[in-house]
């Protein structure tokens, strides 16, 4: 018989929590242990070790990001949801094509798997139940637990999530199970693209992980169920984080991994940092824009005081770390990737002492598309039409770099719809039309922020500074961009409109043809990259034709 105390209340018997989920457990059953007890878990088991500044590292050898090929949606034809069929409503992948977002998989394969899963956790000794809150308003919350044999793993959703208050967990009652047993691998005959998989049950409410212990899989998936579930209601949701400048002025960050969308977001005021929720009609004017999570899930690669304090302070006791390389004294070294360069810290966003508590803020002055640009021709900023927000949004551009990955020798343009495509699982017009109307509502400008590299790509070229883009994002928040035409030169290969000037950043660096001694190679790049962006949209299904031509075309 296994008893949760908290706060002094007593809850339920925990065994009796999983066994709604058939698994009968042959050791202890934790429901939403402390810090200390984790952390004593984790080493005692052999799951992680506390480094010099505290953390629990683990390491999540040989994924050290995504299982981006073994992330499945149950495809049953008989499921309807909000009226319609799962057809009608996801945009499917198809690796034929090598689309792998948002794959279907057969029911019986998923029932397959969920029977190994759910063997695993019965035989896996000590188990932790987490329950948590994603969403933080009446109109988005969802209440989730996840079930695990990992310390670290429960340490991790503990931080990540929204932990609800003693009086709520009484009557706690998820509306959605996570089942995470990393130790199941799949076979080749289950058809998940390797030994990973990350497949959800959106009838059953249930999303089953195995094969892989990096954590972003668990955040991510209840990420894509937000993503799926509140659109439906007329909510809009981003892979995004928001900060507020002292005056209040809220802004929007969206990009893809690697363009510096925490650091950015924690920039003035942090609201939140890479999942959130706008309610383009909300009744509560402070809480139109609001942080689905309560952490954060940083980057470390190169990670210095001087640069990103916020998050180095928060590393510390009580953060999970994830691949992070250390010195013979427990000393992380985070200009040491020679293990991955996506080391991962978790952490409460109460360990950032700028954040704002609420978690919430009003309408959004400004979004901040955010992309690393590794042909170095996109400027530093620049001000987007609403159809070219829209193309923008559509494409979700960024750039791999050579060294990144073996066999690239020049930038990779990728483009992931929405920035967050293998989270986004409806088809496209379902984000398009409520970012076309939260503009329209509420008179929000759209900018283009490039984070990536300048000039020619030859060895040594210098990278955005952080602390140019922290300037420039302060000044697109806090309103102190002047707007005036005369500010601003039009790309007609782009077709934004570049600032001469912004406040804090050097104007010489807001115009990336500075940083080309050869105009004509610039121009030769410029409409290179035009054309792969007029490529990817024209790949994308049922985009007007005048989002297709607002956005980047090559010269003739």
């Amino acid at each position: 018989m296994s008893e949760s105390i908290i706060d002094g209340r007593r809850f339920s018997d925990a065994r009796e929590l999983v066994g709604r989920h058939d698994i009968r457990p042959s050791g202890l059953v934790y429901r939403n242990p402390g810090v200390d007890s984790l952390y004593q878990a984790a080493v005692q088991q052999g799951q992680a070790r506390v480094i010099a500044n505290g953390a629990l590292l683990q390491d999540t050898t040989p994924f050290f990001g995504r299982a981006a090929k073994s992330s499945f949606y149950v495809a049953d034809p008989d499921v309807r949801i909000a009226g319609r069929s799962l057809d009608e409503l996801i945009a499917w992948g198809d690796p034929a094509r090598k689309e792998f977002d948002n794959l279907p998989i057969g029911p019986a394969v998923y029932r397959r798997l969920r029977s190994r899963v759910v063997e695993h956790l019965s035989k896996d000794g000590d188990l932790y139940v987490t329950d948590a809150w994603s969403g933080r308003t009446p109109a988005s919350r969802l209440a989730v637990r996840v079930i695990t044999s990992r310390a670290p793993s429960a340490l991790f959703a503990r931080n990540i999530f929204l932990r609800p208050t003693a009086d709520e967990l009484v009557d706690f009652a998820p509306e959605w199970t996570i089942l995470h047993a990393p130790a199941v691998e799949a076979e080749p005959a289950d058809g998940t693209n390797g030994k990973a998989f990350v497949i959800t049950d959106l009838a059953g409410k249930l999303t089953i992980i195995g094969g892989t212990r990096y954590h972003g899989q668990i955040k991510k998936s209840i990420f894509a169920v937000q993503n799926f579930r509140l659109p439906l209601e007329g909510i809009l949701t981003m892979h995004a984080g928001a900060s507020e400048g002292d005056g209040g002025r809220a802004a929007i960050h969206a990009g893809l991994s690697g363009t510096g969308k925490t650091t950015l977001s924690n920039t003035g005021h942090p609201v939140a940092d890479d999942q959130i929720v706008i309610e383009i009609d909300a009744a509560d004017a402070e809480a139109v824009v609001s942080n689905m999570e309560g952490g954060q899930y940083a980057k470390t690669e190169n990670l210095r005081r001087d640069k990103e304090p916020e998050t180095y302070d928060a590393i510390r006791y009580g953060t999970t770390a994830e691949n992070i390389a250390v010195d013979d004294a427990g000393q992380a070294r985070y200009d040491d990737t020679h293990i991955t360069a996506n080391g991962r810290v978790g952490y409460p966003l109460a360990f950032v002492e700028t954040a704002k508590a609420s978690g919430t803020s009003g309408a959004p002055k400004a979004i901040t598309f955010l992309t690393a640009d590794g042909f170095g021709v996109l400027p530093p900023l620049a001000r987007l039409t609403v159809d070219g927000a829209k193309f923008h949004f559509a494409c979700g551009f960024t750039s791999k770099m050579p060294g990144t990955e073996q066999g690239i020798t020049e930038p990779v343009p990728t483009f992931s719809a929405f920035f967050g495509k293998p989270f986004m699982p409806l088809k496209p017009q379902y984000y398009t039309d409520l970012l076309a109307r939260l503009i329209e509502v509420h008179g929000t400008e759209v900018w283009l922020v490039n984070t990536g590299w300048l000039g020619p790509t030859t060895p040594g070229r210098g990278r955005v500074d952080i602390l140019v883009s922290k300037a420039i994002i302060n000044a697109v928040r806090d309103g102190q961009v002047d707007l005036s035409d005369d500010n601003f030169v039009y790309d007609p290969v782009f077709k934004h409109h570049v600032p001469k000037a912004v406040p804090g950043v050097d104007p010489k660096v807001l115009d990336p043809r500075n940083f080309w001694d050869d105009a004509a190679a610039y121009d030769a790049a410029a409409d290179k990259l035009a054309g792969i962006f007029q490529g990817a949209i024209r790949a994308l299904p049922d985009v007007p034709k005048a989002v297709i031509e607002a956005g980047p075309a090559p010269r003739g």
